[in-house]
């Protein structure tokens, strides 16, 4: 289990899939576009896009109502995906599986915390997240507040974590969506570290820990920026790994008054450096975010398994919406 190179054509596969997708460059463009459909016709430039928007009226389109089509499409996508091979290394696919649910059931728990219709019609997404994952999304569907929507997760992996929460007396999606998050990752390094060795293994671990510094500095850089959050608060909702983030660092931009101290601190860590390295002048935080990804996705392209290769496709229809 522990190589999987012998996954070839699966992964060659999907290697023909990313080549379809948005690049960093397109990202910029996009970024600049005035209006959604302005947006879709930029997407349009690219295969994969072209065909999952191909015989829809972009011009009658808001932006939920992209985001349930590329939803769809990543989900149908994934289901071909698991069909492609007998060989599927199915306990990494069942990984990809779990971050798809978890991007499902975070969305309805926003409509539901915030008191409003769901957003996506989640009858669609059935076939894909119901059956495999023991989800019951009629009840979730039917659910009138969180205490029934966690009641209907009841015999899921996902109830412990939400219940906690709620038993806490939480009304905010961030604690809710930290605790599926956070639930992910444990399950996620567990795997890496049982599953897999030498520098595969290695190179698994330097993006889930890529990932979480990301998550902990957004968060951070946030709260700096757009919010008054006490700094207690900021500890308590930090994802518990650190990769190239060392806890001193962790420490002085929690601790960072403002955004402008925050970046201060962000510029002397290996982050820093290496947006200095990336970027004549200094990107967003999710710019940066999904350049680095993509350096270690390059950089690491011959021996990232299955999953993480996924998982950047995941992140690219993600962050395209």
């Amino acid at each position: 289990m522990g190589n999987l190179f012998k996954y070839s054509s699966l992964t060659t596969k999907i290697r023909s899939m990313s080549s379809d997708l948005i690049s960093i460059e397109g990202f910029k463009t996009l970024s600049e576009c005035r209006s959604i459909t302005d947006a879709v016709n930029e997407l349009m430039h690219y295969k994969y896009y072209s065909n999952v928007f191909k015989n829809i009226d972009i011009n009658a389109l808001h932006r939920e109502d992209i985001e349930q089509i590329l939803l769809l499409s990543n989900l149908e996508e994934f289901s071909r995906l698991c069909k492609f091979s007998s060989s599927t290394p199915k306990k990494y696919l069942n990984l990809v599986s779990m971050y798809n649910t978890i991007y499902v059931l975070k969305r309805m728990l926003r409509d539901i915390l915030s008191h409003r219709p769901t957003s996506l019609d989640l009858k669609l997404y059935s076939q894909y997240l119901g059956k495999k994952m023991n989800l019951n999304i009629e009840d979730l569907i039917s659910s009138k507040d969180i205490s029934q929507f966690i009641e209907a997760l009841k015999n899921t992996e996902y109830y412990n974590c939400l219940n906690e929460v709620f038993l806490k007396g939480s009304t905010g999606i961030f604690d809710y969506a930290l605790a599926l998050d956070s639930y992910y990752f444990e399950i996620c390094f567990k795997f890496a570290n049982k599953e897999l060795k030498g520098d595969e293994k290695k190179e698994v671990l330097s993006i889930l820990g890529t990932r979480c510094d990301f998550l902990n500095m957004q968060w951070i850089y946030r709260t700096k920026k757009y919010y008054k959050v006490d700094n207690a608060k900021i500890y308590a909702t930090l994802t518990p790994h650190y990769y190239k983030l060392s806890p001193d660092e962790i420490k002085r931009m929690t601790e960072a008054e403002g955004a402008d101290e925050f970046n201060e601190v962000f510029d002397t860590t290996y982050y820093g450096r290496l947006s200095s390295k990336l970027f004549k002048i200094r990107p967003g935080l999710e710019e940066f975010y999904m350049a680095t990804l993509e350096y270690l996705y390059t950089k690491n392209k011959k021996i990232i398994p299955i999953l993480w290769q996924h998982l950047a496709i995941i992140c690219i229809l993600g962050n395209s919406k």
